[in-house]
Protein backbone atom coordinates (compact mmCIF):
# COMPACT_ATOMS: atom_id res chain seq x y z
CA UNK A 1 0.00 0.00 0.00
CA UNK A 2 1.18 3.09 -1.36
CA UNK A 3 1.03 6.39 0.56
CA UNK A 4 -0.38 9.54 -1.17
CA UNK A 5 1.83 11.86 -1.02
CA UNK A 6 1.88 15.38 -1.95
CA UNK A 7 3.74 16.96 -5.31
CA UNK A 8 6.96 18.96 -4.31
CA UNK A 9 6.79 22.59 -6.09
CA UNK A 10 8.63 22.47 -9.49
CA UNK A 11 7.89 25.61 -10.99
CA UNK A 12 10.74 28.38 -9.68
CA UNK A 13 7.80 30.40 -8.27
CA UNK A 14 6.25 28.26 -6.68
CA UNK A 15 9.65 27.35 -5.07
CA UNK A 16 10.26 31.42 -4.62
CA UNK A 17 7.05 31.43 -2.35
CA UNK A 18 7.81 28.73 0.03
CA UNK A 19 11.35 30.27 0.93
CA UNK A 20 11.86 31.56 4.53
CA UNK A 21 12.48 35.16 3.55
CA UNK A 22 9.32 35.10 1.05
CA UNK A 23 7.22 34.22 3.77
CA UNK A 24 8.45 36.90 5.99
CA UNK A 25 8.01 39.82 3.21
CA UNK A 26 4.31 37.83 3.21
CA UNK A 27 3.38 38.07 7.07
CA UNK A 28 4.91 42.22 6.82
CA UNK A 29 2.57 42.70 3.96
CA UNK A 30 -0.62 41.17 5.23
CA UNK A 31 -0.21 42.95 8.33
CA UNK A 32 0.32 46.13 7.22
CA UNK A 33 -2.55 45.76 4.66
CA UNK A 34 -4.54 44.36 7.34
CA UNK A 35 -3.43 45.75 10.74
CA UNK A 36 -1.28 44.65 13.62
CA UNK A 37 -1.75 43.81 17.24
CA UNK A 38 -4.43 46.93 17.31
CA UNK A 39 -6.34 45.91 14.35
CA UNK A 40 -9.76 44.46 14.73
CA UNK A 41 -12.29 42.79 12.63
CA UNK A 42 -15.00 45.32 12.66
CA UNK A 43 -12.67 48.49 11.16
CA UNK A 44 -13.31 50.10 8.65
CA UNK A 45 -12.74 47.69 5.39
CA UNK A 46 -13.21 48.49 1.82
CA UNK A 47 -11.36 45.45 0.80
CA UNK A 48 -8.53 45.79 -1.31
CA UNK A 49 -10.09 45.55 -5.00
CA UNK A 50 -12.48 48.08 -3.61
CA UNK A 51 -10.11 50.30 -2.34
CA UNK A 52 -7.48 50.14 -5.44
CA UNK A 53 -10.67 51.00 -7.32
CA UNK A 54 -11.80 54.00 -5.50
CA UNK A 55 -8.14 55.27 -5.63
CA UNK A 56 -7.44 55.12 -9.14
CA UNK A 57 -11.33 57.03 -9.35
CA UNK A 58 -10.05 60.48 -9.43
CA UNK A 59 -7.64 59.88 -11.93
CA UNK A 60 -10.17 58.50 -14.23
CA UNK A 61 -12.84 61.57 -13.94
CA UNK A 62 -10.33 64.34 -14.14
CA UNK A 63 -9.14 63.04 -17.01
CA UNK A 64 -12.09 62.22 -18.43
CA UNK A 65 -13.26 66.16 -18.15
CA UNK A 66 -10.07 67.54 -19.33
CA UNK A 67 -11.40 65.86 -23.04
CA UNK A 68 -12.74 69.77 -24.22
CA UNK A 69 -9.77 71.63 -22.94
CA UNK A 70 -7.30 69.81 -25.16
CA UNK A 71 -9.75 69.65 -28.26
CA UNK A 72 -9.05 70.13 -31.29
CA UNK A 73 -12.63 71.06 -31.38
CA UNK A 74 -13.08 73.01 -28.23
CA UNK A 75 -9.79 75.16 -29.73
CA UNK A 76 -11.91 75.97 -32.93
CA UNK A 77 -14.64 76.95 -30.93
CA UNK A 78 -12.79 79.61 -29.07
CA UNK A 79 -10.14 80.92 -31.90
CA UNK A 80 -7.39 79.21 -30.33
CA UNK A 81 -4.50 79.26 -32.94
CA UNK A 82 -1.02 78.07 -32.07
CA UNK A 83 -2.49 75.89 -28.81
CA UNK A 84 0.89 74.53 -27.37
CA UNK A 85 -0.66 71.09 -25.10
CA UNK A 86 2.41 71.13 -22.99
CA UNK A 87 1.83 74.87 -21.39
CA UNK A 88 -1.56 74.30 -21.06
CA UNK A 89 -1.35 71.01 -19.32
CA UNK A 90 0.81 73.14 -16.21
CA UNK A 91 -2.53 73.95 -13.78
CA UNK A 92 -3.51 70.27 -14.59
CA UNK A 93 -0.18 68.66 -14.04
CA UNK A 94 0.05 70.54 -10.61
CA UNK A 95 -3.22 69.24 -9.50
CA UNK A 96 -2.44 65.64 -10.48
CA UNK A 97 0.62 65.90 -8.90
CA UNK A 98 -0.79 67.04 -5.43
CA UNK A 99 -3.36 64.87 -5.67
CA UNK A 100 -0.89 62.20 -5.85
CA UNK A 101 1.13 63.13 -3.16
CA UNK A 102 -2.11 63.61 -1.08
CA UNK A 103 -3.75 59.90 -1.37
CA UNK A 104 -0.23 58.34 -1.54
CA UNK A 105 0.72 59.68 2.29
CA UNK A 106 -3.01 59.35 3.00
CA UNK A 107 -2.39 55.65 2.72
CA UNK A 108 0.59 55.70 5.24
CA UNK A 109 -0.87 57.66 7.87
CA UNK A 110 -3.98 55.05 7.10
CA UNK A 111 -1.36 52.68 7.82
CA UNK A 112 0.37 54.85 10.47
CA UNK A 113 0.18 51.31 13.49
CA UNK A 114 1.26 48.64 10.83
CA UNK A 115 4.30 50.08 9.85
CA UNK A 116 6.04 48.75 12.63
CA UNK A 117 6.74 45.58 14.52
CA UNK A 118 4.55 44.86 17.61
CA UNK A 119 3.92 42.24 19.99
CA UNK A 120 2.08 39.72 17.74
CA UNK A 121 5.20 39.79 15.87
CA UNK A 122 7.40 39.54 18.65
CA UNK A 123 5.79 36.99 20.21
CA UNK A 124 5.68 34.83 16.90
CA UNK A 125 8.99 35.95 15.28
CA UNK A 126 11.30 36.50 18.39
CA UNK A 127 11.92 32.56 19.18
CA UNK A 128 12.72 31.83 15.19
CA UNK A 129 16.13 31.42 14.39
CA UNK A 130 16.19 34.35 12.03
CA UNK A 131 18.31 37.61 12.53
CA UNK A 132 16.62 40.69 13.17
CA UNK A 133 18.24 42.49 9.94
CA UNK A 134 16.10 39.66 8.21
CA UNK A 135 13.18 40.86 9.95
CA UNK A 136 13.88 44.67 9.05
CA UNK A 137 14.87 43.62 5.36
CA UNK A 138 11.86 41.89 5.14
CA UNK A 139 9.29 44.33 6.33
CA UNK A 140 11.36 47.02 4.36
CA UNK A 141 10.78 45.19 1.50
CA UNK A 142 6.89 44.80 2.02
CA UNK A 143 6.99 48.36 2.36
CA UNK A 144 8.57 49.24 -0.82
CA UNK A 145 6.34 47.07 -2.54
CA UNK A 146 3.58 48.67 -0.76
CA UNK A 147 4.78 52.07 -1.72
CA UNK A 148 5.01 50.62 -5.68
CA UNK A 149 1.55 49.45 -5.71
CA UNK A 150 0.03 52.42 -4.31
CA UNK A 151 1.73 54.58 -5.96
CA UNK A 152 0.87 52.88 -9.42
CA UNK A 153 -2.09 52.33 -8.73
CA UNK A 154 -2.94 56.20 -7.61
CA UNK A 155 -1.81 57.46 -11.07
CA UNK A 156 -1.84 54.56 -13.09
CA UNK A 157 -5.44 55.95 -14.95
CA UNK A 158 -3.83 59.42 -15.35
CA UNK A 159 -0.43 58.14 -16.16
CA UNK A 160 -2.33 56.62 -19.55
CA UNK A 161 -5.41 58.80 -19.75
CA UNK A 162 -4.02 62.19 -19.04
CA UNK A 163 -1.24 61.82 -21.76
CA UNK A 164 -3.53 60.60 -24.29
CA UNK A 165 -6.40 63.83 -23.67
CA UNK A 166 -3.39 66.20 -23.73
CA UNK A 167 -1.47 64.93 -26.93
CA UNK A 168 -5.07 63.52 -28.46
CA UNK A 169 -4.63 66.80 -31.23
CA UNK A 170 -1.32 65.87 -32.39
CA UNK A 171 -0.64 63.14 -34.69
CA UNK A 172 3.00 62.78 -33.45
CA UNK A 173 4.08 59.19 -31.36
CA UNK A 174 6.98 60.95 -29.96
CA UNK A 175 5.31 64.24 -28.99
CA UNK A 176 3.26 61.44 -27.08
CA UNK A 177 6.02 59.35 -25.53
CA UNK A 178 7.78 62.82 -24.04
CA UNK A 179 4.88 63.98 -22.56
CA UNK A 180 4.20 60.64 -20.87
CA UNK A 181 7.82 60.24 -19.96
CA UNK A 182 7.49 63.49 -18.20
CA UNK A 183 4.35 62.55 -16.86
CA UNK A 184 5.23 59.27 -15.24
CA UNK A 185 8.24 60.36 -13.80
CA UNK A 186 7.26 63.66 -12.09
CA UNK A 187 3.95 61.74 -10.41
CA UNK A 188 5.71 58.38 -9.05
CA UNK A 189 8.90 60.66 -7.71
CA UNK A 190 6.01 62.80 -5.94
CA UNK A 191 4.05 59.38 -4.53
CA UNK A 192 7.29 58.20 -3.70
CA UNK A 193 8.34 61.73 -1.89
CA UNK A 194 5.31 61.69 0.11
CA UNK A 195 5.38 58.18 1.46
CA UNK A 196 9.32 58.38 2.32
CA UNK A 197 8.56 62.09 4.17
CA UNK A 198 5.61 60.43 6.27
CA UNK A 199 7.66 57.38 7.07
CA UNK A 200 10.78 59.68 8.01
CA UNK A 201 7.88 62.01 10.20
CA UNK A 202 7.36 58.11 11.72
CA UNK A 203 11.13 56.76 12.68
CA UNK A 204 12.07 60.32 13.96
CA UNK A 205 9.45 60.54 16.23
CA UNK A 206 9.58 56.90 17.22
CA UNK A 207 13.41 57.09 17.72
CA UNK A 208 13.71 60.42 19.68
CA UNK A 209 10.25 60.01 21.90
CA UNK A 210 9.79 58.13 25.14
CA UNK A 211 7.17 55.65 24.12
CA UNK A 212 4.50 56.92 25.94
CA UNK A 213 4.98 60.49 24.71
CA UNK A 214 5.14 58.91 21.20
CA UNK A 215 1.84 57.61 21.59
CA UNK A 216 0.16 60.13 22.88
CA UNK A 217 1.28 62.47 20.04
CA UNK A 218 1.11 60.57 17.16
CA UNK A 219 -2.57 61.34 16.50
CA UNK A 220 -1.76 64.71 17.02
CA UNK A 221 1.23 64.78 14.19
CA UNK A 222 -1.27 62.44 11.81
CA UNK A 223 -3.69 64.88 11.97
CA UNK A 224 -1.35 68.20 11.56
CA UNK A 225 -0.05 66.07 8.51
CA UNK A 226 -3.83 65.75 6.97
CA UNK A 227 -4.58 69.36 7.41
CA UNK A 228 -1.48 70.26 5.61
CA UNK A 229 -2.26 67.67 2.80
CA UNK A 230 -5.63 69.36 2.69
CA UNK A 231 -3.83 72.35 2.03
CA UNK A 232 -1.29 71.45 -0.56
CA UNK A 233 -4.79 70.18 -2.33
CA UNK A 234 -6.41 73.22 -2.38
CA UNK A 235 -3.23 75.08 -3.86
CA UNK A 236 -4.15 73.74 -7.44
CA UNK A 237 -6.62 76.06 -7.88
CA UNK A 238 -4.77 79.40 -6.85
CA UNK A 239 -0.93 78.02 -7.19
CA UNK A 240 -0.59 77.26 -11.32
CA UNK A 241 -1.46 80.54 -12.24
CA UNK A 242 0.90 82.19 -10.13
CA UNK A 243 3.45 80.36 -10.89
CA UNK A 244 3.05 81.03 -14.88
CA UNK A 245 3.60 85.01 -13.95
CA UNK A 246 6.30 84.68 -11.67
CA UNK A 247 9.81 85.74 -12.29
CA UNK A 248 12.42 83.20 -10.55
CA UNK A 249 11.08 82.23 -7.11
CA UNK A 250 14.28 83.44 -5.41
CA UNK A 251 12.64 85.22 -2.69
CA UNK A 252 8.76 83.81 -2.85
CA UNK A 253 7.22 81.63 -0.45
CA UNK A 254 6.01 78.89 -3.27
CA UNK A 255 9.11 77.73 -3.64
CA UNK A 256 8.43 75.55 -0.74
CA UNK A 257 5.53 73.79 -1.60
CA UNK A 258 6.76 70.32 -2.44
CA UNK A 259 4.12 70.32 -5.74
CA UNK A 260 5.83 73.03 -7.19
CA UNK A 261 9.41 70.90 -7.20
CA UNK A 262 7.78 68.14 -9.11
CA UNK A 263 5.99 70.25 -11.52
CA UNK A 264 9.36 72.32 -12.23
CA UNK A 265 10.63 68.66 -13.03
CA UNK A 266 7.63 68.18 -15.20
CA UNK A 267 7.96 71.26 -17.32
CA UNK A 268 12.02 71.03 -17.54
CA UNK A 269 11.60 67.73 -19.20
CA UNK A 270 8.85 69.29 -21.81
CA UNK A 271 10.92 71.89 -22.35
CA UNK A 272 8.25 74.62 -21.22
CA UNK A 273 9.74 75.60 -17.82
CA UNK A 274 9.61 79.53 -17.57
CA UNK A 275 12.58 81.00 -15.34
CA UNK A 276 10.84 80.40 -11.82
CA UNK A 277 10.50 77.16 -12.52
CA UNK A 278 13.94 76.66 -14.14
CA UNK A 279 15.76 77.21 -10.92
CA UNK A 280 13.53 74.29 -9.36
CA UNK A 281 14.07 71.69 -11.69
CA UNK A 282 16.40 69.75 -9.29
CA UNK A 283 14.92 70.31 -6.14
CA UNK A 284 12.74 67.53 -6.53
CA UNK A 285 15.13 64.98 -7.24
CA UNK A 286 17.16 66.51 -3.89
CA UNK A 287 14.27 66.21 -1.76
CA UNK A 288 13.28 62.91 -2.64
CA UNK A 289 16.90 61.34 -2.71
CA UNK A 290 16.83 63.36 0.98
CA UNK A 291 13.81 61.73 1.95
CA UNK A 292 14.89 58.39 0.90
CA UNK A 293 18.05 58.44 3.32
CA UNK A 294 16.30 59.93 5.78
CA UNK A 295 13.27 57.54 5.72
CA UNK A 296 16.19 54.26 5.70
CA UNK A 297 18.02 55.30 8.33
CA UNK A 298 15.11 56.03 10.76
CA UNK A 299 12.86 53.71 9.95
CA UNK A 300 15.77 51.22 10.92
CA UNK A 301 16.51 52.76 14.01
CA UNK A 302 12.82 52.45 14.80
CA UNK A 303 12.18 49.16 13.31
CA UNK A 304 15.18 47.99 15.92
CA UNK A 305 13.95 49.80 18.82
CA UNK A 306 10.42 48.92 18.33
CA UNK A 307 11.26 45.12 18.36
CA UNK A 308 13.40 44.97 20.85
CA UNK A 309 11.18 46.90 23.41
CA UNK A 310 8.31 44.92 22.22
CA UNK A 311 7.98 42.39 25.07
CA UNK A 312 8.18 45.45 27.52
CA UNK A 313 5.67 48.14 26.60
CA UNK A 314 2.09 48.38 26.16
CA UNK A 315 0.01 48.76 23.17
CA UNK A 316 -2.70 51.47 24.88
CA UNK A 317 -1.61 53.82 27.67
CA UNK A 318 -3.28 53.56 30.56
CA UNK A 319 -6.52 56.26 30.96
CA UNK A 320 -4.47 58.58 33.68
CA UNK A 321 -6.64 60.83 35.39
CA UNK A 322 -6.71 64.74 35.33
CA UNK A 323 -8.11 67.21 37.32
CA UNK A 324 -9.92 70.15 34.31
CA UNK A 325 -11.78 66.94 32.70
CA UNK A 326 -13.99 65.39 35.78
CA UNK A 327 -14.96 68.88 36.30
CA UNK A 328 -16.19 69.90 32.74
CA UNK A 329 -18.49 66.25 32.95
CA UNK A 330 -20.04 67.03 35.80
CA UNK A 331 -20.50 70.66 35.10
CA UNK A 332 -22.23 69.35 31.85
CA UNK A 333 -24.11 66.59 33.91
CA UNK A 334 -25.97 69.18 35.68
CA UNK A 335 -26.77 71.81 32.49
CA UNK A 336 -26.64 69.28 29.53
CA UNK A 337 -27.01 65.54 30.41
CA UNK A 338 -29.93 64.66 32.86
CA UNK A 339 -30.39 60.78 32.46
CA UNK A 340 -27.27 57.73 33.98
CA UNK A 341 -27.27 56.79 30.26
CA UNK A 342 -26.62 60.73 29.01
CA UNK A 343 -23.79 60.75 31.12
CA UNK A 344 -22.25 57.17 30.79
CA UNK A 345 -22.96 57.26 26.88
CA UNK A 346 -21.04 60.84 26.96
CA UNK A 347 -17.96 60.19 28.95
CA UNK A 348 -17.33 56.95 26.99
CA UNK A 349 -17.90 58.63 23.53
CA UNK A 350 -15.69 62.04 24.45
CA UNK A 351 -13.14 59.06 25.79
CA UNK A 352 -12.92 57.22 22.81
CA UNK A 353 -12.45 59.68 20.35
CA UNK A 354 -9.57 61.58 22.66
CA UNK A 355 -8.11 57.89 22.68
CA UNK A 356 -9.12 55.71 19.15
CA UNK A 357 -7.13 56.79 16.17
CA UNK A 358 -9.34 55.78 13.66
CA UNK A 359 -12.37 57.86 14.98
CA UNK A 360 -10.05 60.69 15.65
CA UNK A 361 -8.56 60.45 12.61
CA UNK A 362 -11.99 60.14 10.64
CA UNK A 363 -13.16 63.55 12.06
CA UNK A 364 -9.87 64.95 11.94
CA UNK A 365 -10.63 64.42 7.81
CA UNK A 366 -13.53 65.83 7.89
CA UNK A 367 -12.55 69.24 9.91
CA UNK A 368 -9.42 69.79 8.10
CA UNK A 369 -11.28 69.45 4.85
CA UNK A 370 -13.72 72.11 6.14
CA UNK A 371 -11.05 74.29 7.57
CA UNK A 372 -9.63 74.03 3.63
CA UNK A 373 -12.84 74.97 1.54
CA UNK A 374 -14.14 77.56 4.17
CA UNK A 375 -10.08 79.28 3.75
CA UNK A 376 -10.39 78.98 -0.51
CA UNK A 377 -13.89 80.87 -0.09
CA UNK A 378 -12.59 83.05 2.12
CA UNK A 379 -9.56 84.00 0.00
CA UNK A 380 -11.44 83.98 -3.22
CA UNK A 381 -14.35 86.43 -1.77
CA UNK A 382 -11.55 89.11 -0.21
CA UNK A 383 -9.88 88.95 -3.51
CA UNK A 384 -13.06 89.44 -4.82
CA UNK A 385 -14.67 92.47 -3.76
CA UNK A 386 -18.10 91.80 -4.81
CA UNK A 387 -20.63 94.80 -4.48
CA UNK A 388 -22.83 95.03 -1.16
CA UNK A 389 -25.75 96.43 -1.15
CA UNK A 390 -26.64 98.04 1.88
CA UNK A 391 -23.29 96.94 3.99
CA UNK A 392 -24.54 93.16 3.44
CA UNK A 393 -21.87 90.79 3.35
CA UNK A 394 -21.27 88.53 0.45
CA UNK A 395 -22.79 85.05 0.11
CA UNK A 396 -19.70 83.73 0.44
CA UNK A 397 -18.78 85.48 3.14
CA UNK A 398 -21.67 84.29 4.98
CA UNK A 399 -20.96 80.51 4.25
CA UNK A 400 -17.92 80.56 6.52
CA UNK A 401 -19.41 79.03 9.46
CA UNK A 402 -21.62 77.15 7.24
CA UNK A 403 -19.30 75.17 5.46
CA UNK A 404 -16.95 74.32 8.89
CA UNK A 405 -20.69 73.72 10.21
CA UNK A 406 -21.05 71.11 7.73
CA UNK A 407 -18.10 69.34 7.53
CA UNK A 408 -17.57 69.06 11.46
CA UNK A 409 -21.44 67.69 11.94
CA UNK A 410 -20.74 65.17 8.58
CA UNK A 411 -17.28 64.08 10.37
CA UNK A 412 -19.03 63.42 13.47
CA UNK A 413 -22.08 61.52 12.09
CA UNK A 414 -19.61 59.42 10.19
CA UNK A 415 -16.91 59.05 12.92
CA UNK A 416 -19.85 57.33 15.57
CA UNK A 417 -20.11 54.81 12.68
CA UNK A 418 -16.52 53.31 13.32
CA UNK A 419 -16.92 50.99 16.55
CA UNK A 420 -14.18 50.82 19.27
CA UNK A 421 -14.07 47.09 20.18
CA UNK A 422 -16.67 45.90 18.79
CA UNK A 423 -16.60 42.88 20.62
CA UNK A 424 -16.70 44.37 23.84
CA UNK A 425 -20.45 46.08 23.17
CA UNK A 426 -22.03 43.30 25.02
CA UNK A 427 -22.14 45.53 27.97
CA UNK A 428 -24.40 48.23 26.52
CA UNK A 429 -26.37 45.45 25.40
CA UNK A 430 -26.88 43.65 28.94
CA UNK A 431 -27.51 47.39 30.75
CA UNK A 432 -28.73 49.16 28.19
CA UNK A 433 -32.77 48.60 27.91
CA UNK A 434 -33.32 48.29 23.57
CA UNK A 435 -36.20 49.68 23.57
CA UNK A 436 -35.34 53.49 25.21
CA UNK A 437 -35.14 56.61 22.64
CA UNK A 438 -32.37 58.03 23.95
CA UNK A 439 -29.37 57.61 21.33
CA UNK A 440 -30.71 60.98 19.09
CA UNK A 441 -31.20 62.74 21.91
CA UNK A 442 -27.95 62.34 23.10
CA UNK A 443 -25.83 62.77 20.07
CA UNK A 444 -27.75 65.66 19.54
CA UNK A 445 -26.74 66.84 22.57
CA UNK A 446 -22.90 66.24 21.85
CA UNK A 447 -22.61 67.56 18.46
CA UNK A 448 -24.10 71.21 19.71
CA UNK A 449 -21.50 70.69 22.12
CA UNK A 450 -18.65 70.87 19.49
CA UNK A 451 -20.77 73.60 17.29
CA UNK A 452 -21.72 75.77 20.28
CA UNK A 453 -18.36 76.78 21.54
CA UNK A 454 -17.30 77.76 17.56
CA UNK A 455 -20.59 80.38 17.65
CA UNK A 456 -20.08 81.79 20.49
CA UNK A 457 -16.36 82.47 20.85
CA UNK A 458 -16.06 82.69 16.93
CA UNK A 459 -18.66 83.36 14.95
CA UNK A 460 -20.74 86.12 16.63
CA UNK A 461 -17.77 87.91 17.63
CA UNK A 462 -16.04 87.94 14.44
CA UNK A 463 -19.17 89.41 12.68
CA UNK A 464 -19.32 91.89 15.16
CA UNK A 465 -16.66 93.70 14.63
CA UNK A 466 -16.52 94.02 11.49
CA UNK A 467 -20.27 93.83 10.69
CA UNK A 468 -21.69 95.16 13.96
CA UNK A 469 -23.98 93.44 16.44
CA UNK A 470 -27.01 93.54 14.77
CA UNK A 471 -25.80 91.34 11.83
CA UNK A 472 -23.69 89.26 13.86
CA UNK A 473 -26.57 88.40 15.87
CA UNK A 474 -28.96 87.58 12.74
CA UNK A 475 -26.02 85.39 11.46
CA UNK A 476 -25.58 83.71 14.61
CA UNK A 477 -28.94 82.63 14.98
CA UNK A 478 -29.54 81.34 11.93
CA UNK A 479 -26.57 79.34 11.68
CA UNK A 480 -27.48 77.60 14.69
CA UNK A 481 -30.58 76.74 13.23
CA UNK A 482 -29.26 75.42 10.12
CA UNK A 483 -26.55 73.63 12.71
CA UNK A 484 -30.01 72.02 14.07
CA UNK A 485 -31.64 71.33 11.16
CA UNK A 486 -28.55 69.30 9.78
CA UNK A 487 -28.64 67.39 13.11
CA UNK A 488 -31.85 66.50 12.59
CA UNK A 489 -31.84 65.16 8.93
CA UNK A 490 -28.51 63.23 10.23
CA UNK A 491 -29.89 61.75 12.93
CA UNK A 492 -33.65 60.88 11.23
CA UNK A 493 -32.97 57.00 11.48
CA UNK A 494 -29.78 57.04 14.45
CA UNK A 495 -30.45 54.23 16.91
CA UNK A 496 -26.80 53.46 17.87
CA UNK A 497 -24.87 54.10 20.96
CA UNK A 498 -21.48 55.81 19.65
CA UNK A 499 -18.93 53.68 18.73
CA UNK A 500 -20.62 50.29 19.66
CA UNK A 501 -22.41 49.47 16.50
CA UNK A 502 -20.86 47.77 13.75
CA UNK A 503 -19.94 49.51 10.59
CA UNK A 504 -23.01 50.12 8.37
CA UNK A 505 -22.59 47.97 4.72
CA UNK A 506 -21.90 50.90 2.45
CA UNK A 507 -19.15 49.06 -0.07
CA UNK A 508 -22.67 48.93 -2.71
CA UNK A 509 -23.70 52.68 -2.39
CA UNK A 510 -20.64 54.93 -1.41
CA UNK A 511 -20.28 56.56 -4.45
CA UNK A 512 -24.29 57.44 -4.11
CA UNK A 513 -23.55 58.32 -0.52
CA UNK A 514 -20.56 60.77 -1.58
CA UNK A 515 -22.57 62.76 -4.12
CA UNK A 516 -25.35 63.18 -1.79
CA UNK A 517 -23.24 64.53 0.53
CA UNK A 518 -21.40 66.93 -2.10
CA UNK A 519 -24.82 67.91 -3.07
CA UNK A 520 -25.99 68.56 0.63
CA UNK A 521 -22.67 70.58 0.88
CA UNK A 522 -24.25 73.03 -1.59
CA UNK A 523 -27.55 73.02 -0.79
CA UNK A 524 -26.67 73.64 3.15
CA UNK A 525 -23.58 76.27 2.56
CA UNK A 526 -24.39 77.87 -0.94
CA UNK A 527 -27.36 78.01 -1.36
CA UNK A 528 -28.18 78.65 2.49
CA UNK A 529 -26.23 82.02 2.53
CA UNK A 530 -27.36 83.09 -1.00
CA UNK A 531 -31.07 83.27 0.17
CA UNK A 532 -30.00 84.71 3.84
CA UNK A 533 -28.09 87.44 1.77
CA UNK A 534 -30.93 87.98 0.00
CA UNK A 535 -33.05 88.56 3.20
CA UNK A 536 -30.61 90.74 5.21
CA UNK A 537 -31.00 93.07 1.68
CA UNK A 538 -34.26 93.87 2.87
CA UNK A 539 -35.68 92.55 6.83
CA UNK A 540 -39.32 91.79 5.49
CA UNK A 541 -37.49 89.13 3.46
CA UNK A 542 -37.38 87.29 6.82
CA UNK A 543 -40.83 86.83 7.02
CA UNK A 544 -40.79 84.29 4.28
CA UNK A 545 -37.45 82.66 4.81
CA UNK A 546 -37.51 81.77 8.80
CA UNK A 547 -40.78 79.93 8.63
CA UNK A 548 -39.00 77.52 6.47
CA UNK A 549 -36.41 75.78 9.25
CA UNK A 550 -39.59 75.00 11.64
CA UNK A 551 -41.53 73.42 9.26
CA UNK A 552 -38.42 71.12 8.07
CA UNK A 553 -38.01 70.62 11.53
CA UNK A 554 -41.81 69.63 12.20
CA UNK A 555 -42.07 67.38 9.10
CA UNK A 556 -39.06 65.42 10.64
CA UNK A 557 -40.56 65.09 13.75
CA UNK A 558 -43.89 63.71 12.15
CA UNK A 559 -41.48 61.66 9.76
CA UNK A 560 -40.18 59.86 13.12
CA UNK A 561 -43.31 59.82 15.33
CA UNK A 562 -44.88 57.71 11.97
CA UNK A 563 -41.82 54.80 12.25
CA UNK A 564 -42.56 51.78 13.18
CA UNK A 565 -41.34 50.00 16.85
CA UNK A 566 -38.68 48.18 15.10
CA UNK A 567 -36.94 51.19 13.34
CA UNK A 568 -36.65 52.41 16.87
CA UNK A 569 -35.02 50.15 18.78
CA UNK A 570 -31.40 50.36 19.49
CA UNK A 571 -29.00 48.21 17.20
CA UNK A 572 -25.60 46.53 17.60
CA UNK A 573 -25.25 45.06 14.29
CA UNK A 574 -25.95 47.62 11.23
CA UNK A 575 -27.28 44.43 9.18
CA UNK A 576 -30.06 44.13 6.92
CA UNK A 577 -32.98 42.04 8.73
CA UNK A 578 -34.17 39.43 6.31
CA UNK A 579 -37.46 40.23 3.75
CA UNK A 580 -39.21 37.12 6.31
CA UNK A 581 -38.40 38.23 9.26
CA UNK A 582 -39.06 42.40 8.99
CA UNK A 583 -42.70 41.20 7.20
CA UNK A 584 -43.56 38.77 10.61
CA UNK A 585 -42.48 42.07 12.89
CA UNK A 586 -45.11 44.17 10.87
CA UNK A 587 -47.81 41.21 11.33
CA UNK A 588 -47.09 41.05 14.95
CA UNK A 589 -46.51 45.53 15.14
CA UNK A 590 -50.22 45.34 14.08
Amino acid sequence: MTLYAAPTPSRPWDQLLRNRFARLVRHCLGRIFYGGDSAQEDELDLGIGVALGLLALPGVLVSFFLIDKYGSLFQVILGIKDFDPYSASMPDEYFFIALSMVVTASIAIWKWDSLLPDRRDYANLAPLPIRNRTFFAANLLALTFLTAIMSLDVNAASMVAFPLVVTGSRSSFSYYAVFLAAHVTSLLLASLFSFLVVLAILGVLMSVLPYRVFRKSSLYVRLGIVTFLLAILSTSFAVPPILQKLSPLAHSPLRFLPPVWFVALNQSMLGRANPALASLRGVALAATGTALVVAIGAYAFSYRRAFIRSAEIMESLPAGGGVIAPRIFRLLDRLVFRTPFERASFRFTMKALARSDSQALVLGWFAGLGIVIASQTLFAALNARPHEINHVPAAAILSIPLTLGYFLITGLRCAFDVPVALRANWLFRVTVDPDTHQCAPLVRKIMFLFLLPALILICFPVYAHFRGGQLALIHTAMVGMMYLLLIEIFLMSFRKIPFTCSMPAFKSHSIATVVILIIGFFVFSTLTSTAEQWALEDPFRFVLFIPLVPAAAFAISRWRQGMIHLDKKIIFEDKLAPAIEVAMNLDFGR
